[in-house]
């Protein structure tokens, strides 16, 4: 229960942190980059609005007298149609004001008209108009015909529906506006598509099926013409609530008026609809140039105005998005991988502690014995007490001293190699030689308790001498010290693995791990002697500094301790 709390506190804390951390480091980015997205918006439309007041001034020069003032101002009007798309980009409005502010063109929601103007020879040359639908079709039937303009049926082959052709039969021009007689509506086939299936060319009969007719009764003597093309794809700027608003902003003379004080330069005025949605507002002079008045007032001969609304959400959202996910799931698998990794450390940290204590228990324990046993025997010595056995009480004050000092020694060892400072010294070691040195170093004890040993295979390994032959001896010695008398050992040297095999009694599952720490012995039943417990330690060790996999199992009637050389 309190480490299922621990780990759920600790994973808490860093998933915590990482949030905090996550959520300020967003919300920095995303102000960032709305910052830097508005100022690329204002750049942009400053491009752009440069390159509408260069066309403005292209068209204004050709219809000039010398005296600045415009010589024919319906064409000046048609030619400004001629251009409304380059006017309407990404929902801009625009409006053209004479020196004295009196609004000679602006953009709107008309319907652009294309037409034959006149012919020299064999050469037509084509004129545009605009076509207000409001002032002659009902709501109805204006919806009809941008029905038929903006049809896009799915091609599949030659001959499938493709579209409509939206006519103008006879019609009258007024300036630039366009004032129909009869609009007619006819089918368009597909001819002919490209590989992608897109339709390259259409065709269709003129059989004036569908018409609109405008009643209109010419009065005034205007211009008449017989046929003209609603151009569906090049219409002016939506009819909506906010680009009305846009279009009178940039068509109101007084806003023009009050703003040229504040126009120095290229200066762009922008406003704050909502959080993120811009309105900018950039008046322009023509030629870019401003004169001066006797009376300290400024002029030009034209004004150019443009207005346009930027939603700064809709252009950084699928940045905003894709960074805020990625990153999020990022810093997920971070706060996961650090939790995982900081709950391991702390588990280890924990199993050391408690490792530090049983060691320190067990050590005491160990030295408790022996120094008890040295103190009582030396309270003899001292107060003279059977004096004929005084040979007798050296003698087991010796044998203590003695099984301290090995302790010690043998924890002072197993310090040492787990260090950075031991020195290992790597060279060819035959394991046959090293074990037949082991076996009959125990020769004698073997043959007290009747134990039989047998060796079989031979390799040559990449160690350190003193430390490998340190580790066989460590299993030899485990063997005959956890085994009944008349038992067997072992050791096979096969398939890059030495075995040391005993028979007897098997190790308890759950201690079949605990057996390599310091002081830790498998089941105190198997052990017929009064070993230190840290000789397994120290081969655990050793073995670790070689890299060399180790372990140990149990078999059919014995136990198994080995270690892979390769």
């Amino acid at each position: 229960m309190k480490k299922t709390k621990t780990k759920r506190v600790l994973y808490l804390r860093i998933f915590s942190s990482f949030l905090a951390t996550y959520l300020v480091l967003m919300i920095g980015f995303s102000v960032f980059l709305i910052s830097q997205q508005k100022k690329v918006e204002e750049m942009e439309l400053r491009t752009y609005a440069l390159q509408v007041n260069n066309n403005v001034e292209n068209i204004l020069k050709d219809y000039m007298d010398n005296n600045n003032q415009i010589t024919d101002i319906s064409k000046v009007k048609r030619e400004f149609a001629a251009n409304l798309p380059l006017y309407t980009l990404e929902g801009t409005e625009m409006a053209v004001f004479t020196g004295d502010y009196q609004l000679l063109f602006n953009t709107n929601d008309y319907w652009r008209i294309s037409y034959t103007e006149y012919k020299d020879g064999n050469k037509y040359y084509t004129g545009y108009g605009l076509l207000n639908p409001k002032d002659w079709f009902s709501d109805k039937e204006i919806k009809e015909l941008e029905g038929y303009l903006l049809a896009a049926p799915k091609v599949e082959k030659a001959g499938d529906l493709s579209g409509y052709s939206v006519d103008i039969k006879g019609f009258w021009v007024d300036n630039e506006m366009i004032i129909p007689d009869k609009v007619t509506v006819n089918a368009l086939y597909a001819q002919t598509l490209d590989e992608k299936g897109n339709v390259i060319s259409s065709s269709g009969t003129q059989t004036d099926d569908i018409v609109y007719l405008s009643n209109y009764k010419n009065s005034a003597g205007l211009p008449h013409f017989e046929y003209g093309t609603i151009l569906p794809e090049q219409n002016g700027n939506p009819n909506d609530e906010k680009q009305n608003e846009l279009r009178q902003m940039v068509t109101n003379q007084e806003k023009l008026k009050d703003a040229l004080p504040q126009l120095m330069g290229a200066k762009i005025f922008s406003q704050r609809m909502n959080l993120l949605n811009y309105r900018y507002y950039w008046p322009q002079p023509y030629q870019s140039t401003i004169y001066a008045k006797d009376d300290q007032g400024s002029y030009s001969h034209f004004w150019m105005v443009v207005g346009r609304d930027v939603n700064l959400w809709e252009q950084c959202f699928p940045t905003l998005a894709f960074i805020w996910i990625s990153c999020l799931l990022t810093f997920i698998i971070a706060a996961l991988i650090l939790s995982r990794q900081t709950y391991k450390t702390y588990k280890k940290r924990e199993d050391l502690e408690r490792q530090r204590k049983e060691v320190t228990n067990a050590l005491a324990h160990d030295l408790k014995t022996p120094l008890s046993i040295i103190s009582g025997y030396a309270q003899n010595l001292h107060e003279n007490i059977h004096t004929e056995k005084r040979e007798h009480y050296v003698a087991h004050i010796q044998s203590n001293i003695d099984r301290m000092d090995k302790i010690i020694r043998q924890m002072l060892g197993l310090s040492r190699l787990e260090s950075d400072s031991l020195e290992v010294k790597f060279d060819k070691v035959s394991l046959k030689e090293m074990c037949n040195e082991v076996i009959i170093r125990y020769k004698q004890v073997c043959d007290e308790k009747s134990i039989t040993t047998c060796l079989e295979g031979d390799a040559v390994v990449m160690a350190d001498r003193s430390l490998i032959g340190r580790v066989i001896d460590n299993f030899f010695i485990n063997a005959i010290d956890h085994m009944p008398e008349g038992g067997k050992i072992c050791i096979g040297i096969s398939d890059n693995t030495l075995e040391v095999y005993n028979s007897g009694s098997h190790i308890l599952k759950e201690k079949i791990e605990e057996i390599w720490l310091p002081f830790k012995k498998g089941d105190i039943s198997r052990s017929n002697t009064k070993g230190t417990g840290l000789g397994l330690a120290i081969s655990r060790s050793i073995l670790e500094l070689h890299k060399f996999p180790y372990g140990a199992k149990n078999s059919e009637d014995g136990v198994i301790f080995w270690f892979k050389f390769k």
